[in-house]
């Protein structure tokens, strides 16, 4: 017998998915149906009251919108405390965005809600995401998840010679905290170091941060006010447009191929506009593929032509097989138009927390006021190692011995994907870093996947978590 929740009358001119909501969000008013309260699987609902799993899928796809239920991965769907800081419009509106009219001036307010709608989306299955992967580290689990340095590659000694260098140029220096900017001998270096492929940076274009994620999440705090267009490419790693979408930045994506973004993605943005796009050049995470040099011109021209920003993660460029590749977008489109992001943690080791930006001088100003609101400045005894580091040759040395681990691994990891993998997968072809992209036929759940092998002992990272799509 069906639950009288869920009856729904088939001569009515309504749509059935519309009945199944509003019967939900009548018996959540009644009472009948609380915070916390888990609904029936799309299946069991589909067969109780005698509708297409499709039917089901968009009356539950309308209460999440509407932000009455919440959805988790693997787990179900579930009604949400309406108390716990929704806003109003997504709280109380159950009809459809379709629904509302274009008068009395509606226009913005149902843009509005199906942006709001699809931020709450996009925060939930990533949410939903991230509380499964806990799993893949359990113990005994052979975890094929971190895109971190092996600890075990630093040699015994490392860190101590490292310390005891940077303290031999005196430790008074290193007590009271640095200008915003950093430390000039720093910026120094690592101008002279980013100028050996023609690009012209001088130490007033370096501003220092605690890696990569501050450098980002001071750019997206930088363009609040102005609000661009922001076009992450796809795949991608989700830290980066959970950043700008935590500024309040409404992210647009473009795929990504072995070579670069595509140029016929990008075509969708080709008319002159305030925009910053996001990409991965060298060693992408998580293909592991360089952009190629027709795309990178064509990049170029791209972003001549429309006056773009491009945000240009060099985090794996010292992390290559075959050397640095072709020369930073920089030096063709100049710190006007180029953001360039870099750090220690891959080529290095992730606890030292040291980050670079390097764009127009103006810009590392404006950029250096938000740094000293956020933290100062970077930690001065870390910068002094970070620069101990880079002139004493222990980075050249140390980054070319993981270069040669790393490569041996992903050899291995290739000749065991062609011997193991079945028809209909395919994988990229690292040029560098660590991780390699994988990609089931058609069907095929990623998610799914990686429970299966939690269960035989290894894991990686779904899909999902590098595309907020």
């Amino acid at each position: 017998m069906v639950n009288d929740m869920y009856e729904i009358d088939r001569e009515l001119d309504v749509p059935l998915y519309v009945q199944i909501r509003d019967n939900i969000v009548a018996a959540m008013s009644a009472g009948r149906l609380k915070p916390g309260d888990r609904l029936p699987s799309v299946c069991s609902l589909a067969k109780e009251i005698g509708v297409t799993q499709a039917t089901i899928r968009r009356a539950l796809q309308d209460l999440v919108d509407a932000g009455h239920t919440e959805c988790h991965v693997g787990r179900g769907t579930f009604i949400r405390d309406a108390s716990a800081g929704c806003e109003a419009t997504a709280c109380t509106y159950t009809g459809t965005l379709e629904e509302i009219d274009d008068e009395s001036g509606r226009n913005s307010m149902r843009g509005d809600m199906r942006e709001h709608a699809a931020r709450r989306l996009r925060r939930s299955v990533s949410k939903a995401l991230y509380d499964i992967m806990p799993l893949a580290h359990k113990p005994g689990i052979i975890a094929m998840t971190k895109g971190t340095p092996d600890e075990k590659m630093i040699p015994e000694g490392f860190l101590e010679e490292l310390c005891q260098l940077t303290l031999e140029r005196g430790a008074a220096r290193y007590v009271q905290a640095t200008d915003p900017i950093g430390l000039a001998d720093l910026r120094e270096e690592i101008a002279r170091r980013a100028s050996r492929d023609g690009s012209k940076v001088t130490p007033d274009m370096v501003m220092i941060t605690n890696g990569v994620m501050q450098a980002i999440t001071l750019v997206a705090q930088h363009y609040m006010e102005s609000r661009p267009e922001v076009i992450c490419e796809t795949p991608c790693f989700q830290g980066v447009s959970n950043s700008f979408a935590a500024m309040g930045h409404w992210v647009e994506t473009v795929r990504r191929d072995d070579n670069g973004p595509m140029v016929d993605q990008l075509e969708r943005f080709s008319t002159q506009a305030n925009r910053l796009l996001y990409l991965c050049p060298y060693a992408h995470n998580p293909m592991g593929t360089n952009l190629s040099p027709d795309r990178s011109a064509y990049l170029v021209e791209w972003a001549r032509k429309t006056g773009s920003v491009l945000i240009v993660d060099e985090i794996f460029r010292e992390l290559q097989f075959s050397g640095e590749g072709h020369p930073s977008l920089i030096r063709q489109l100049g710190g006007e138009q180029t953001i360039v992001v870099n750090s220690l943690s891959k080529s290095i080791m992730s606890g030292l927390r040291i980050g670079w930006i390097i764009t127009s001088p103006r810009r590392i100003q404006e950029l250096a006021q938000l740094k000293k609101l956020m933290d100062h400045s970077a930690p001065t005894f870390m910068q002094g190692m970070a620069f101990s580091l880079l002139r004493s040759g222990k980075f050249e040395t140390h980054t070319q011995q993981m270069v040669e681990c790393y490569k041996r691994r992903m050899n291995t990891m290739l000749k065991s994907l062609q011997k193991m993998m079945p028809a209909g997968v395919r994988w990229s072809q690292p040029d560098g870093g660590f991780s390699i992209l994988l990609e089931l036929p058609t069907g095929y759940s990623s998610v799914a996947l990686l429970f299966s092998a939690i269960d035989m002992g290894v894991s990686f990272l779904p899909g999902p978590l590098f595309d907020i799509d």
